[in-house]
């Protein structure tokens, strides 16, 4: 997955989360903040595993895939820090009640002020969808998938496809 994980739907993997590393690779959604390459590049060479000159990233992550102890030695001790989704995440009212007021909020001449920022924040709602989190809406459904998002935001908000400059579809 290409697309940004909004932090709040993400959580940092610790030493027993080997599995849900190699579960998270493999759907593309590892957040991953590289230490310095060169100092990685030393500690790899250190612990006998492969530095090729060309994608060293991709042989690192294969490595930490390959054995449980190797994943948690390069975790506390490599520097690298990794993030994946979490399997839930609760919008709370509040939240919700925060999104309705920049969907309302108008001018003195009656035109949407907020909505581009609206579209922002519905953007990061469906970017965690899509990167498998269950988005549990207090006072709705959870949303599960990319047609749950977008039927419960068109749903909630069916003004912004037609009068907001973006799209909360689209991340262009």
């Amino acid at each position: 997955m290409h697309t940004k994980i909004p932090s709040w739907a993400l959580r940092t993997l610790g030493p027993d989360d080997h599995v849900a590393f190699g579960e998270s690779h493999r759907r593309g959604t590892l957040q991953i903040a590289w230490p310095d390459l060169k100092a990685l590049r030393d500690w790899a060479k250190r612990q006998g595993w492969p530095t090729p000159w060309l994608s060293f990233e991709k042989a690192f992550l294969a490595r930490m895939l390959e054995s449980n102890p190797g994943f948690k030695e390069a975790l506390r001790t490599s520097g690298i820090k990794i993030q994946m989704p979490l399997e839930t995440f609760t919008l709370s009212a509040e939240a919700v009640g925060k999104l309705d007021a920049l969907y309302e909020q108008r001018s003195a001449e009656g035109r949407p002020e907020r909505w581009a920022t609206l579209v922002e924040e519905l953007r990061e709602i469906r970017r965690a969808v899509e990167a498998d989190v269950v988005v549990e809406v207090e006072g709705s459904g959870p949303l599960r998938t990319w047609q749950d998002f977008y039927s419960w935001a068109h749903g909630r908000y069916h003004m912004l496809e037609d009068g907001a400059d973006k799209w909360i579809g689209d991340d262009g």
